[in-house]
């Protein structure tokens, strides 16, 4: 099955297996924002919650471009379906971005969003109703556990 990954998924993938996470990317989506999401994260870690020194998060960054190369980049194509997601679901127009995109490309949606996650199955129904069908969504250590 095709999967799209969102920022959190992409930046703990590339944490916890490094270069073993290209089979798990490999063909396989993310969107036009994510490396921005993936940086910011990064800077505030670095900037903010001192939990990474500058240059632990350039290497990061470098690991994260390098992987995205086995990626394909893409956008939502129904800019409007992923507005109305936001406002229905009260998530972030970026969040409803990753859940158009997953539907538009039958792909699941691949987050270590937990708050977002949490919001999908409370709002299962509306999905079900806006999209016609569920939306399938997994964590990093959901996608590790179940290949290996």
């Amino acid at each position: 099955m095709k999967r799209v990954f969102d920022a959190s998924a992409l930046l703990n993938i590339i944490r916890v297996l490094g270069s073993e996470a290209h089979p798990y990317l490999k063909d396989n989506y993310i969107l036009t924002l994510t490396l921005y999401e993936v940086g910011n994260a990064l800077w505030k870690e670095a900037a903010l919650l001192n939990r990474l020194s500058i240059s632990e998060a350039l290497s990061l960054l470098e690991a994260i471009k390098q992987a995205c190369s086995l990626l394909n980049m893409v956008s939502p194509i129904n800019t409007s379906l992923a507005l109305e997601l936001a406002h229905k679901l009260k998530i972030t127009y970026y969040d409803a971005s990753y859940i158009t995109a997953s539907h538009e490309l039958n792909a699941e949606l691949i987050t270590d969003d937990e708050k977002l996650k949490r919001r999908v199955e409370k709002e299962k129904n509306t999905l079900l109703k806006t999209l016609g069908r569920e939306v399938v969504i997994r964590s990093t250590r959901e996608l590790i556990k179940g290949r290996r």
